[in-house]
């Protein structure tokens, strides 16, 4: 098996990135303004296949996107490959690049955008208002798609002002892999992972353990500021106010899932113990710590499984749901998903064929897409299909197989996700600077959460004003 590459540890550590320069304040060329066409599938069985009729012309698509390192790459491109083979008019050419946003930005300047553009929430923000992107919505009521066929956080987080321009396309779902062998040697049940907060807290206590020296020799994880949207979600709090256009980052529950965060982390030593055990491989490599069974639980997604057959083929590890403070459905909704999703640019040339090829890969072969590639799919009723691939794909007896369904659920039930607002890169980096500073006690929650929301709603008004 290939070496695994940097894109789920890219994603894990940066939830959210900048969104790279402003767009230049040039007008983009027109849209066309014919109606999408359908699909091949969808077009009469009574159209002439004369093998005298002319060959259609060949179409080129450049696809702009995220540089995921090669070996997810290959896999990203095989989705292609299909819909050339199903397509042989259409010539797919693929430019994976690790700077997207600002090739992006520049070609946008340039006004000559790629026929197809890789999109996340924080970028979306910033150029949405520009005008420089397809509205998505008559697109897909032709094609007889509705919200309610997506993962529905997906959707929303494709949505600015109430137009879609972007179309979800692979779903990061995260979840609770815990080492079973750990559990019953601390003397934990290990038929399933902890529910509640509550309970994850205590368990994290029992499993904890320590050199004479006081540095850290087992702990439930290893110290980071990733994660900071989804525990503050998975409080039941917000951080932003759709209707009074308000950063809502020192609400109470906010403040509350900071406070747990804070004793949680310093219940198990000091900062520099903290970081001092966290200097280990990234949880994608040889020797990452919950490989070595340094680190009793880990937050991933399915795509984990590869890391662990690699490199921990005799770990029995489990799988469970993103604790909440009382484990029931209702606060399941609080879960929180990202993923990344593809636009239309306006003034491409082809666009009735970009938008075949994008609802090909996304919504007609969702299920098939996110087995091919390993990405999780966005297309509700195609789950059963993705589970049944990916059992095939990685053997019934891998150890990943009983756990697929965990992250299907997740996404089906998850309504929270990162609020899609011009300035959602500047929100993020503050939130991890004052988190960093709570647990170094230079900071209390309430005071911490204080400043970015002072700090973000000023930056944002400032944006919204026309001042940027």
């Amino acid at each position: 098996m290939p070496t695994i590459a940097s894109r789920r540890e890219f994603l894990r550590l940066a939830t959210l990135t900048g969104a790279g320069a402003a767009i230049a304040a040039c007008a983009p060329a027109a849209a066309p303004t014919q109606a999408p066409a359908a699909p091949a599938s969808e077009q009469s069985s009574t159209e002439s296949t004369d093998a005298s009729a002319p060959a259609a012309e060949a179409v080129e698509l450049k696809v702009l996107a995220e540089n995921w390192g090669e070996v997810y790459n290959q896999l990203m491109s095989l989705i292609g490959d299909d819909y050339m083979q199903e397509n042989p008019n259409i010539k797919i050419t693929w430019e994976f690049d690790p700077e997207w946003r600002t090739k992006l930005t520049t070609l946008f300047a340039a006004n000559t955008p790629p026929d197809l553009a890789f999109m996340r929430g924080d970028f979306l923000a910033a150029v949405a208002p520009k005008g420089v992107l397809l509205n998505l919505d008559d697109y897909l009521a032709q094609a007889n798609v509705k919200r309610e066929d997506f993962i529905p956080a997906l959707y929303d987080s494709s949505v600015y002002e109430g137009k879609l321009y972007a179309m979800p396309g692979g779903a990061d779902v995260w979840s609770l892999f815990y080492n079973k062998g750990l559990y019953e040697a601390s003397g934990i049940p290990s038929d399933s992972a902890p529910k509640t907060i509550s309970e994850f807290g205590d368990v994290s206590k029992k499993v904890l353990k320590k050199a004479e020296d006081g540095s850290i020799e087992q702990a439930s994880l290893w110290y980071t500021t990733g994660w900071i949207p989804q525990w503050i979600f998975a409080f039941g709090g917000q951080l932003y106010d759709e209707t009074s256009g308000k950063i809502t980052a020192n609400a109470p529950k906010n403040v509350e899932a900071f406070t747990f965060l804070k004793n949680f982390w310093q219940s198990m030593g000091d900062v520099d113990q903290l970081t001092a055990f966290a200097q280990r491989p990234g949880q994608l490599d040889a020797g990452n710590p919950f490989a070595t069974g340094q680190s009793v639980h880990v937050f991933d997604g399915f795509w984990y499984y590869e890391a662990i057959d690699q490199y921990a083929p005799d770990i029995e590890y489990g799988v469970g749901y993103w604790p909440t403070p009382n484990g029931t459905k209702e606060e399941q909704k609080n879960w929180m998903i990202d993923g990344w999703k593809y636009s239309l640019p306006k003034g491409i040339p082809h666009v009735d064929e970009s938008w075949n090829f994008m609802r090909y890969m996304f919504v007609d072969k969702s299920a098939h897409m996110g087995c091919t590639t390993l990405n999780g799919p966005c297309i509700v009723a195609q789950f059963p299909e993705w589970v049944s691939c990916m059992q095939d794909k990685i053997g019934q007896d891998n150890r990943m197989s009983p756990y697929l369904s965990v992250f299907t659920d997740q996404a089906t039930t998850a309504t929270k996700f990162f609020p899609v607002i011009e300035n959602q890169a500047f929100y993020s980096d503050e939130l991890v600077r004052v988190y960093d500073l709570m647990i170094r006690d230079q900071l209390t929650p309430q005071a911490a959460l204080d400043e970015v929301t002072t700090n973000v709603q000023a930056d944002l008004d400032k944006i919204r004003s026309g001042a940027a």
